[in-house]
């Protein structure tokens, strides 16, 4: 096993945890689990990617890495967001904020996971 997968499988599992508590607690509006598969799914491709591209020749994660970001974070939009303007969800607004908000939660969490495991190279 890589030694940032495990790291980042223990991430997003608390994302998800969290995500479910939260949909227990409120008790409203169906959980994002499109966007939380979508997150896990892009995220490890993403850094599998930058990562076997580092092995080959040094300096290609951080490129690698914040142009795949850009493009992962343009098709969650594309992908999740506007099926839901599409539709004009009466829940748009609660709906767009989860997706964001757990966005901004994995995008610090991978980044600081890819920080520390640069620095470790």
């Amino acid at each position: 096993m890589k030694n940032w997968l495990l790291p980042l499988a223990i991430v997003y599992g608390l994302g998800a945890f969290v995500h479910a508590i939260f949909y227990q607690v409120l008790g409203e509006g169906a959980p994002f689990w499109m966007a939380d598969a979508y997150w896990v799914g892009t995220g490890i491709s993403l850094f599998g990617l930058a990562q076997s591209l580092e092995s080959q020749k040094k300096g290609r994660f951080v490129p690698v890495y914040f142009a795949g970001g850009v493009f992962r974070m343009l098709l969650g939009l594309g992908a999740i967001i506007l099926p839901l303007t599409l539709a004009e969800d009466p829940d748009f607004s609660g709906k767009a904020m989860q997706f964001v908000a757990a966005y901004l939660y994995v995008l610090l969490a991978e980044t600081a996971l890819a920080v520390y495991w640069i620095k470790k190279l």
